[in-house]
């Protein structure tokens, strides 16, 4: 298992148990793994979405769908750069994905 930040795993322990599930722990520890990985990912497109277009664009082409050699420093230098707001796509994309827990589970 990869290392998680404990607040995102506290924010997803949270909806779980706000939401009534009861699950055995296991069960808990794999929906945990797999709302994390669904938040990073939806975390991920809005911080690409918030990239000017011609900015989001390259991005876009030089990162493709698949691609393993990333590197996480210049892309976090690019999201250094032209992103202002880090903390409000967090706290939109937060609820989005409350929402969308609540609304499906």
């Amino acid at each position: 298992m990869e290392c998680r930040n404990p607040y995102i795993e506290n924010f997803l322990k949270k909806l779980i148990e706000k939401k009534g599930e009861k699950l055995e722990p296991d069960a808990q520890e794999r929906l945990i793994e797999s709302l994390n990985r669904l938040l990073e990912n939806m975390l991920g497109r809005n911080m690409v979405a918030a990239l000017p277009e011609e900015v989001r664009s390259r991005f876009v082409s030089q990162h493709d769908k698949g691609c393993r050699d990333v590197d996480i420093a210049q892309m976090s230098q690019t999201f250094d750069r032209y992103i202002t707001n880090p903390a409000e796509i967090m706290k939109k994309t937060l609820k989005e994905f409350a929402a969308l827990y609540f609304r499906n589970r």
